[in-house]
């Protein structure tokens, strides 16, 4: 069940338990609530999950303008140790930045870290659940499933909104340099395809290249330049499988300029000539004094 409901004249929320959970995002006004005798002021942004079988009431009345969403899970738990979870969360976003794209790495995870309570303001997210609204009190055909992926979608937003702040909190802790690793990781993911230099990233990110690459190392695993081409070689592999264009073609679009060098590189992390690793990938045999 999904909705929003306003009340402009000062209301109070009634007493009940139940089991379900129920996900309430303030968009004006005020609300009062009280969960197993905790109190919380609600504003315009906020975002509160509320629990099974814990009773709740209003203990103030006031106008309030709310989307809400009423849903059981039967595998969502409230963590024992908060701040282990977060630790937790910290640490799979860690693995899924420098495992991107890796065949070997899959990082995916199952587990998101819902928040019980947040400020999500920004206006995308009144946009996303405005329409998940519309599509729920439309009941057209495959609504459900609809909505349903739709608060899955803000669920896993909120998510990483607020990991992405638990991060920033934790950044004002920790060294520049482990501050600065973090910050290169994503800026490698978006521009490996691009001639990178030790150079260009000692001057981006004000610090000496060799210190930098000790230190993402010790993080990664890798060296700066290891990552850099496990990245390239990486999506030349999906490329080679899942598209029809040229060695040459596929070498430029991972940021390799000359061919033969691409295929030295690939051969040198991959074990094998990028032909080889085409067969294999469509179970095709090998032609008698084919080369590379």
């Amino acid at each position: 069940m999904m909705g929003r409901v306003r009340y402009h004249e000062p209301w109070c929320h009634f007493s009940r338990v139940i089991d379900e959970y129920i996900l309430y995002v303030i968009r004006d006004g005020d609300m009062y609530l009280e969960e197993n005798g905790v109190r919380m002021h609600l504003k315009a942004g906020d975002f509160l999950l509320l629990e099974p079988n814990l009773p709740h009431a209003g203990y103030k009345a006031a106008s309030c303008d709310y989307y809400y969403a009423h849903f059981k899970h039967d595998r969502m738990s409230r963590a024992l140790d908060d701040e282990q979870a977060v630790e937790s969360m910290k640490e799979t976003r860690r693995k899924s930045m420098i495992g991107y794209n890796l065949d070997e790495i899959d990082p995916t995870d199952p587990v998101i870290g819902i928040p019980k309570r947040f400020n999500v303001s920004a206006l995308e997210y009144r946009q996303m659940l405005h329409a998940a609204v519309e599509a729920y009190d439309r009941r057209e055909e495959q609504y459900k499933r609809s909505v349903s992926t739709q608060l899955h979608l803000f669920l896993m937003m909120v998510a990483h909104e607020f990991l992405t702040a638990e991060c920033a909190k934790e950044d004002t802790k920790r060294k520049k340099s482990e501050v600065a690793v973090d910050s290169l990781i994503r800026y490698l993911n978006a521009h490996y395809t691009e001639n990178i230099t030790s150079d260009q990233i000692s001057e981006r990110f004000e610090m000496n290249f060799d210190y930098l690459n000790r230190v993402f190392s010790s993080v990664t695993g890798s060296t700066i330049f290891y990552y850099i081409n496990m990245l390239r070689i990486s999506n030349a592999k999906q490329l080679i499988t899942t598209t029809n264009l040229t060695f040459a073609e596929v070498a430029y679009l991972v940021g390799v300029e000359d061919r033969y060098y691409f295929t030295r590189l690939f051969k040198r992390y991959v074990g094998m000539t990028p032909t080889d690793y085409y067969r294999a990938a469509h179970t095709l045999p090998p032609k008698e004094g084919e080369t590379v």
